[in-house]
């Protein structure tokens, strides 16, 4: 299972490219493109109560990694399950 995931911004297919044949030999490495769409709520009004207090996973500063450099490193959690492109 993989033990670091890099996650790519889909504006950068080249850099998922690279970074897939880099780390072809190395099993612990998951290379994918971020497939967050945008936010979900399409309405004008706001909802009565935002259950979701905060992105479970997702930190803020990996969203200003993700514009400067166009990919971010994740280590993986035993317990959380991957699916490969």
């Amino acid at each position: 299972m993989a033990r670091f995931l890099f996650v790519v911004s889909r504006e950068k297919p080249e850099l998922r490219d690279y970074l897939s044949r880099h780390f072809a030999d190395e099993p612990e490495v998951l290379v994918t493109l971020d497939r967050r769409g945008g936010d979900r709520r399409r309405a004008d009004w706001p909802a009565d109560l935002d259950r979701r207090q905060s992105h479970r996973r997702w930190r803020p500063d990996n969203d200003e990694t993700m514009s400067a450099v166009g990919a971010v490193m994740v280590p993986v959690e035993e317990t959380d399950r991957l699916i490969r492109d």
